[in-house]
């Protein structure tokens, strides 16, 4: 009988954070079935510093909403925090409880040397894509390149969109392949008949 494939994931940051927040039921269920498979999930360690931007804002707003500001002066003021050790202590404690929480996530500096940031450049003048999603679909073709990962995880649909185009731009359409949460569900966990 034939051994099926071990599957890699690359996730997006905002896979994370749907895991992290539970702010998304079906990505929480879909990672847990990757962790059961022995299957393996991997990101570059931006994702890390992307997850902590998105505690602080969290963190900062909450304090904001305590002191009753308007909504107005919220946004005014969320790029320019004045946040303290303890926040900073609670920002990296939340991310450290993710990574125990989904113990299965590896992360790599995948853009290593010049012709990785070459390929990040180039996407980034190429695409309408910003520079953290660069970073992030480099990373992935990087990893897909090198074996690491075999398909990026998103429900960024403007990454998903400009992502196969570079995949296919970039002949790695056998090596990468581009999937939302759903998309991994129904191909990898159909419920039974």
């Amino acid at each position: 009988m034939p051994r099926k494939k071990s599957r890699s994931f690359y996730i997006d940051t905002n896979i994370a954070l749907d895991y992290a927040t539970k702010r998304d039921i079906q990505t929480v269920l879909v990672l847990e079935k990757i962790k059961e498979k022995g299957w393996r999930c991997v990101s570059c360690t931006f994702l890390a510093m992307e997850m902590a931007d998105y505690k602080k804002d969290a963190l900062f707003i909450a304090q904001a909403m305590s002191k009753k500001w308007e909504v107005r002066k919220i946004l005014r003021k969320v790029n320019n925090k004045d946040l303290r050790k303890t926040h900073f202590d609670a920002v990296y404690d939340w991310f450290e409880d993710f990574k125990k929480q989904y113990q299965k996530i590896q992360m790599y500096d995948f853009l290593q040397d010049e012709d990785a940031w070459e390929l990040a450049q180039e996407i980034s003048f190429s695409s309408n894509l910003a520079a953290p999603d660069v970073i992030h679909l480099t990373s992935a073709l990087v990893g897909a390149a090198t074996g690491v990962c075999d398909i990026l995880v998103t429900r960024d649909k403007l990454l998903a969109d400009e992502a196969k185009r570079i995949i296919t731009e970039h002949k790695m359409k056998g090596k990468l392949k581009v999937m939302s949460i759903a998309e991994v569900k129904t191909t990898f966990f159909p419920k039974p008949r």
